[in-house]
């Protein structure tokens, strides 16, 4: 076993002592800082406006339905829809639908739509739209459901779409 140098032995106690002494001589010692976190998303309301927001009335029974909106994006900068959520349906899905080569017509599920930067995004019949699954109800003709989107920053829309005959 080796014994402590008298150095080390005086650094040892400085380290203990020379906080306690400083704070005693009135001298003040910077505070700890608190990690820095990471930089939270932008809470700035979105640069979009809505037009036209209108779910599809179905006769009772039926499980899904669809939802039609034209947005339009004031913004310099694209804004990217990730998701969308209502009362109405335990599960909505963003689509596209797609005319393939010889002219047939599909849909699917998309993760992401884009509202590019200055334009419009129209979700319509016969294009991308909102795909509301195992509605909790029927919707009434004039009612009013409230669709909250999702953008890729976490920021939220709330629209309140009218239900309309098809």
């Amino acid at each position: 076993m080796t014994t402590p140098t008298p150095l080390l032995a005086a650094l040892a106690l400085a380290a203990v002592l020379l906080p306690a002494t400083a704070q005693h001589a009135g001298m003040h010692q910077p505070a700890p800082t608190a990690p820095q976190s990471a930089p939270q998303p932008s809470r700035a309301p979105l640069p979009l406006t809505v037009q036209n927001a209108t779910v599809v009335a179905v006769p009772p029974g039926a499980t899904e339905t669809s939802a039609f909106l034209t947005l339009r994006n004031t913004g310099q900068a694209p804004v990217v829809l990730t998701g969308v959520q209502t009362a109405l349906a335990r599960h909505a899905m963003l689509m596209t639908t797609r005319r393939d080569a010889r002219g047939m017509t599909g849909m699917s599920m998309v993760q992401t739509l884009t509202v590019p930067a200055g334009g419009t995004l129209h979700l319509s019949a016969g294009g991308d739209h909102v795909m509301l699954m195992d509605l909790t109800r029927a919707p009434k003709v004039g009612e009013k459901v409230r669709l909250t989107l999702t953008t890729r920053d976490g920021r939220t829309l709330k629209v309140d779409a009218v239900v309309r005959k098809p």
